[in-house]
């Protein structure tokens, strides 16, 4: 028995040394609201979810994170910034640095395969900062009215988030935002690139939601929070220059005193958006619960678009996701997921800046296991191994990648 402790030291160091160098595979944290019973404005000032971090996280963090305790001072530090600048003044903040080896086969003649669990040819490495976001509360009349900013600075410079939150004045702990926000939609992982987000872009477009981090409108949005439910509904400005709008609306529900399951989450979400000579449909469910020492989440949503890109006929799509977490050693967490995306239509990809239809797409899933530990309340290193199996045509779609990040935030 006296051995684990040591056997905990040595996998500490390694996890450690080796991933303060590691890239944005499942950057996913819905996973810890699941797994502490908790809903998206517990951890968030943003109630929706997503951004600067809540006075919660900071007093209760090594209970929400499960960071180890023998690291010494880098996980146990006497002092350490709260982002309180002053009662009504905080800041947040997420820096993250990635590298990522991809690695791509090809069969004979040159033809790309869409079939293959290894792929041992290393064909590019990025080094790149895939995130550098300062958050800004300003607490106007605290618990009343708040001013939120969120700005990116890498890998581009923009605004993505800047609203007013109103609080106080609608029944059953109702609230009120308007400015430019995130949409909430579905599970919301921090991975971009799942299916159920935004979809991979490079080269030809995968079948996606088409909701992530990247897409932020201006419009206003209502919530509840009778008990342990939630209610979102938003109208956003949806395609620039048209007629139309976008509205989204969440229910969703989270109950952390369920026999067996301990923590059960519930929801679904719908969408409607009409650009331009078209319309473009969704709905979906989510749900995560506790299997002992596993939390588990899971999402599934149906799409539908008719415009331009598809003759004008009405074109469907089904999306999938689901995760598995196990919290090794109580610090260490181990995920694994798998992706899935299916069209019924032929989907596009750009030739010459040109959008044409792709006649040779087949479904696509991702398969991916991971290391995420917090080592203390600050710092986030994560190892991921990603096998990306899909469109025939395109080589970007048929690739193993290994993932390593290191995540700095406040």
């Amino acid at each position: 028995m006296k051995r684990w402790p040591i056997v905990r030291r040595v996998v500490a160091a390694l996890v450690g040394g080796a991933l303060l160098w590691l890239p944005s595979l499942a950057r996913s944290e819905p996973y810890i609201a699941v797994r502490e019973g908790m809903r998206c404005s517990s951890c968030h000032t943003n109630v929706t979810g997503g951004g600067k971090r809540t006075d919660l996280v900071s007093t209760h963090a090594k209970d929400l994170l499960h960071y180890p305790d023998f690291l010494g001072p880098f996980s146990r530090p006497l002092e350490y910034f709260t982002g309180e600048i002053n009662p009504y003044l905080a800041l947040g903040g997420d820096l993250r640095t990635s590298a990522t080896l991809i690695f791509q086969s090809l069969g004979a003649s040159g033809r790309v395969r869409n079939d293959q669990v290894f792929r041992g040819r290393l064909e590019q490495t990025r080094l790149e900062t895939t995130q550098a976001t300062l958050y800004g509360e300003l607490k106007l009349i605290p618990d009343r009215v708040t001013f939120y900013l969120d700005q990116r600075f890498q890998p581009t410079v923009d605004n993505r988030e800047a609203f007013a939150l109103l609080k106080g004045f609608l029944p059953w702990n109702g609230f009120f935002k308007v400015g430019r926000m995130f949409l909430p939609y579905g599970l919301q992982l921090q991975d971009d690139e799942a299916f159920i987000r935004g979809g991979r872009s490079r080269g030809s477009s995968s079948a996606a939601s088409g909701f992530s981090f990247n897409l932020q409108e201006p419009g206003a949005l209502v919530g509840f929070e009778p008990g342990n439910w939630s209610l979102l509904f938003a109208v956003t400005d949806g395609s620039g220059g048209d007629r139309d709008v976008r509205t989204v609306g969440t229910v969703y529900a989270v109950y952390d005193d369920v026999p067996l399951l301990r923590t059960l989450l519930i929801g679904g979400s719908a969408s409607r958006v009409a650009p331009p000579s078209g319309e473009t449909l969704l709905f979906g469910f989510f749900a995560g619960t506790n299997l002992g020492p596993v939390t588990i989440l899971g999402e599934a949503d149906f799409r539908s678009d008719k415009g331009r890109t598809t003759l004008g006929r009405r074109v469907g799509q089904f999306l999938a996701y689901g995760e598995a977490n196990y919290l090794l050693f109580g610090w260490l967490n181990v995920k694994a997921a798998i992706d899935y995306a299916d069209s019924d239509g032929r989907l596009t990809r750009q030739v010459g800046g040109v959008t044409v239809l792709d006649t040779a797409n087949d479904a696509e899933h991702r398969v991916s296991f991971g290391l995420e530990p917090f080592l203390n309340r600050f710092v986030q290193p994560r190892l991921f191994y990603r096998i990306n199996n899909g469109i025939r045509s395109d080589p970007t779609h048929n690739q193993n990648v290994l993932l390593l990040e290191a995540h700095v935030f406040f």
